[in-house]
């Protein structure tokens, strides 16, 4: 236990031993006493579907059973969105960070993509929270296994969970067994279970799992009644044995029966809720195996009736993993004939892989439709030339007529466009089209999708590609295949913006991104917002494009989808350029470059994102960089072969040449652009093509040609919205830009323009605009009152959760240079044990991140800190540094004064009186003595200048904090003797006098006495 609350902070634990050593145990006490919010996740062999092992996570971490299933699943980026969902979602509502613990951690073993799942969570969960991972062994996880090497993730093995003799006797004496703690340590070796068999009476044959399943069998099974052996068998099929099915099942009576036994052999079992438990791995696993033995008809029956109330619950993908694991190939055959489909269509390819290797061949034999959807998984996942050849065999098949033949010629379809065969796509196309049959309507409609695809991205048939996506997104809501119906919206809106039809594309782009948020998210999500930020670049939104953009970003990076995170950056970029933020721009694209450099190849995307460098530099004045990135970019598109990124990085080119003087070389390269624009049919970027030439071509003198140019260019611009896109070529040449409105006929555009933006009419270079620290200012203040604000937002007591985590807070404050965690935990928790600071400190350190923001204190060589990036504002602080200005100046002098008087303005009172641990009562007293020399300093001030009711009002200053400061008493009664006060001075004495002995039990010192004589009898003081 105690082990466990040092490992807290490591940000991932693992505890690992084989089955009897009470992991599970040790982890749920240690949970108990943790400062933090404990989830609890148990796998099975089902878990190994990476989107049962998702939907398991977000049951737990919403605490809601009955939690859909991910919508997609078709990437482990659709899960980390699914998953990250939630997980935000339910962060928000803590005021204690996460404890997730993963139960039987060793199902994943061989499982990648749930493994791939698990290596994100680590990542999803920085900024103070754990992860626990508990089981026999530890799967290779990439991060963790290397952390576990390292040391830098905490193990605890079986040489720590195994009991001493020590805890043997313990565990006697709580258990008030009447045996020996030596013999019952040298029979165990302190193998807990085998342990706690002995303290229940029970003796096993020796120290391993053979023994101990030896022991079930010899010992537990062979008591256990008939009545009650019927129910184990059923219920151990159970990942967990609840006590409302149990009494629906069997009844009350079987419910009492159960729980009786196991409270008799607690250790058997364990306990978690008052109406649910799960047996032990080793107890289920051996029922299990003796059920299937001793009775496989029943067994098979009893395993059909499980796998019917998963399929009911909606839980197909774990009713398919368990047929596989438990059940018969007949079982997994009529689970993926009836749900195949559904499965492909949600992406849950894990679950058919392990299904259909499950299976035989000749039941591929059998099954034309299974051979058919195994051709469509190899598609997805595997070799397309192999799926190819998958298909076609279906196809020859004279069983492969209806749904079959469709399933086989949609593998056949994905594996011709993943070969590049362009010719064999456009035929496959043309056969689906003229497929007539009676089958499934939701495959009729994934059919439809599927030719729209091809409509759009191959044959380019926008217009029949539009109608069938028009089509598929009625019927899928009609039949409620959302995620379909979403994809096609989401294509739609893709298809509008890339024709040019800008506000149609926000308009359905931004319904698509509605549906996928509320479908539970997808890394579709990044991808739709991505493509609406675009729209409403296309369309002059530029703001609006911004905020989305941001949105995609971080969509992108709650996913792990690092293309999508490029996409959306140097879109960003696009965003920033057309807002004229150069620099700005210009680190959006950099970010671009760097993540498909390393994270993410796209050629496309880099060619993009290196041109929009050009772009952001030409606009800084940085020709000759400029020019250099614009020929790259040329060299990248060129490579790429693609004729928009090559026409793109023609305009990009066009506009460095023109900067650089070379107006005849930009004239050549924008109307190579524009020509290329006009056979893809794109008519925004025909009209910025056509402007840009015709620029060059007012600059070369060639004025008439720039008019034609003009023309051609208000042609290309259909609608009045299209003119957004000329936005920031007329912030780039203002003046022509007013030649331009002035042109008839097509100038009416460009007034349009000039009436609805600002320009600056200046070739002078514009000041880029201040740029806000990306870290929001945090003011403190403790002087008197304790008060911290972000960002202008108050923090209040709610959002600090606990005194504690403030405090923490202020001692960082305290001690810039940072602190170890030890010196920490002992500044602030005195009073507890030392192997419990450490969970605390870490509870309070995510409180703190969680009031003000996720980085405001970083750690660094072992140190935690504020961050040193970050904007703090203390008034302690403010009064030391004033208070220091006035130690340095000359005594006496007004700077002195002024000084003292602006630390004074600061003491409003003493530090932080909430909190009560040493060090902030230490660093109260300092504040309150460095006030009062202040007041003492300040008050010489003014009695040196003869200004006594100054100098009175700061010495009654330091009496009401400290009533029996006997040298403010003293000087007090001198200045108002200075000032003419006599009456006052000699009843302030006289009053004094009393108090002090009243309160002290002595007179007051012999100089006060003669200092009253002196007052009274006129004498100077």
């Amino acid at each position: 236990m105690d082990q466990f609350h040092r490992a807290i902070g490591a940000g991932v634990i693992a505890v690992v031993a084989p089955a009897g050593y009470g992991k599970t145990t040790v982890v749920s006490l240690a949970a108990a006493e943790l400062d933090f919010e404990p989830r609890w996740v148990t796998l099975e062999t089902a878990s190994r579907a990476p989107d049962v092992f998702a939907r398991q996570l977000a049951q737990a971490l919403s605490g809601d059973p009955r939690y859909p299933a991910p919508a997609t699943a078709g990437t482990v980026s659709d899960l980390q969105a699914y998953v990250g969902g939630v997980l935000a979602e339910t962060l928000a509502s803590f005021e204690r960070p996460l404890l997730l613990v993963i139960d039987n951690v060793h199902e994943l073993a061989d499982a990648p993509d749930a493994l791939a799942l698990l290596a994100w969570l680590p990542t999803a969960l920085d900024g103070g929270h754990e992860l626990v991972l508990v089981g026999r062994e530890l799967p290779f996880v990439v991060g963790i296994s290397e952390g576990v090497a390292t040391g830098d993730i905490p193990l605890l093995g079986a040489e720590l969970l195994g009991f001493s003799e020590d805890e043997v006797a313990e565990a006697i004496r709580l258990a008030g067994a009447g045996v020996d703690a030596t013999s019952v340590y040298a029979a165990t070796g302190g193998w807990p279970i085998a342990v706690m068999a002995r303290l229940a009476g029970e003796t096993l044959p020796g120290v391993g799992v053979a023994d101990f399943e030896r022991y079930l069998e010899g010992e537990v099974w062979a008591a256990v009644p008939e009545p009650l052996r019927f129910i184990l068998h059923r219920l151990a099929l159970l990942p967990t044995i609840d006590r409302t099915h149990v009494e629906v099942e069997y009844g009350l009576h079987a419910w009492r029966e159960l729980s009786g036994w196991l409270a008799r052999r607690d250790f058997l079992s364990e306990q978690l809720s008052p109406r649910e438990f799960r047996l032990n791995p080793l107890l289920r696993r051996f029922i299990v195996s003796a059920f299937a033995r001793t009775d496989p008809e029943g067994f098979a029956a009893a395993l059909d009736a499980v796998l019917a109330r998963l399929v009911r619950q909606g839980q197909v993908a774990e009713a398919v993993e368990l047929a596989a694991s438990e059940g018969s190939g007949e079982q997994v055959a009529r689970l993926l004939e009836a749900h195949g489909h559904a499965l492909i269509l949600r992406g849950s390819f894990s679950v058919l892989r392990d299904g259909f290797a499950a299976l035989p061949e000749s039941t591929f034999e059998r099954s034309a439709l299974l051979a058919a959807l195994r051709a469509r998984l190899t598609a997805h996942t595997g070799d397309p030339a192999e799926a190819l050849r998958m298909a076609e065999d279906v196809l020859s098949r004279s069983d492969a007529r209806g749904t079959p033949g469709v399933h086989a010629r949609l593998a056949r379809l994905r594996a011709l466009r993943l070969l590049g065969r362009t010719d064999d796509v456009l035929a496959e196309a043309d056969r689906l089209r003229a497929i007539q049959w009676d089958g499934d309507p939701a495959l009729a409609v994934e059919v439809s999708f599927h030719r729209a695809d091809v409509e759009l991205s191959v044959a380019r048939n926008f217009a029949r590609a539009e109608a069938l996506l028009r089509s598929v997104i009625e019927e899928a809501e009609q039949l409620r295949i959302r995620p379909l119906g979403l994809l096609a919206l989401s294509t739609l809106g893709q298809a509008l913006a890339m024709h040019g039809d800008a506000p149609a594309a926000v308009t359905v782009l931004t319904k698509a991104a509605q549906g996928w948020r509320a479908v539970g998210r997808s890394s579709n999500l990044g991808w739709t917002l991505n493509n609406l930020g675009m729209a409403h670049l296309d369309s002059g939104e530029f703001e609006s494009a911004a905020a989305v953009l941001e949105e995609a970003v971080r969509e992108g990076i709650a996913c792990g989808n690092r293309r999508n995170v490029a996409y959306a950056t140097a879109s960003l970029g696009d965003a920033e350029l057309a807002l004229g933020r150069f620099a700005a721009a210009q680190a959006r694209y950099e970010e671009a470059m760097r993540i498909c450099a390393s994270e993410a190849l796209d050629e496309t995307l880099a060619a993009l994102a290196i041109a929009g460098l050009s772009a952001a530099l030409l606009g800084q004045g940085d020709v000759q960089q400029a020019d250099f990135f614009a020929r790259r970019a040329m060299l990248v598109a060129m490579a790429s072969r693609n004729p928009y990124d090559i026409a793109f990085c023609r305009t990009r080119q066009a506009a460095v040449e023109l900067a650089a003087g070379n107006a005849v070389a930009s004239i050549a390269l924008a109307e190579q652009a524009a020509a290329q624009f006009e056979e893809l049919d794109i008519p925004p970027m025909i009209a910025v093509a056509r402007y840009r030439a015709a620029m060059a071509q007012f600059k070369a003198g060639r004025r008439h040609e720039a008019q034609i140019s003009l023309e051609r260019c208000a042609a290309a611009l259909r609608q009045p919205w299209m003119s957004g896109v000329l936005v920031p070529l007329v912030r780039e040449h203002p003046m022509f830009a007013q030649w331009a409105a002035s042109r008839p006929g097509a100038g009416r555009w460009f007034r349009e323009i000039l009436e609805r933006q600002s320009f600056q009419v200046s070739d002078a270079p514009q000041e880029e605009p201040q740029v806000p620290g990306r870290l929001p200012k945090v003011v403190a203040r403790s002087l008197g009152r304790v008060m911290v604000t972000v960002g202008g937002r108050h923090v209040s007591d709610e959002q600090w959760a606990s005194t504690r985590a403030k405090e923490l807070f202020f001692l960082l404050l305290a001690h810039r240079d940072g602190l170890r965690k030890e010196q920490a935990v002992e500044l602030l928790y005195p009073e507890l044990p030392r192997e419990r600071c450490n969970s605390a400190f870490h509870s309070n350190l995510y409180r703190v991140r969680r009031a003000l923001y996720q980085d405001c204190v970083v750690k660094q060589d072992g140190a935690y800190l504020l961050n040193p990036e970050g904007q703090f504002e203390w008034d302690v602080e403010q009064f030391e540094a004033a208070l220091e200005r006035g130690r340095r100046a000359e005594p006496g002098s007004k700077e002195r004064a002024l000084a003292f008087q602006e630390a004074l303005e600061l003491y409003e009172g003493p530090f932080a009186e909430v909190f009560e641990s040493e060090w902030a009562a230490a660093k109260r007293t300092a504040l309150h003595q460095a006030a009062h020399e202040s007041l003492a300093a300040l008050a010489g001030y003014f009695a040196a200048r003869r200004d006594f009711e100054a100098a009175a009002l700061c010495l009654e200053r330091i009496l009401r904090a400290d009533r029996f400061n006997e040298e403010a008493a003293y000087e007090l009664a001198r200045c108002r003797s200075r000032a003419g006060q006599t009456v006052q001075a000699l009843q302030f004495i006289d009053q004094y006098a009393a108090d002090y002995e009243q309160e002290i039990g002595a007179p007051l010192p012999e100089r006060f006495a003669q200092l009253r004589a002196a007052i009274a009898s006129g004498r100077a003081v």
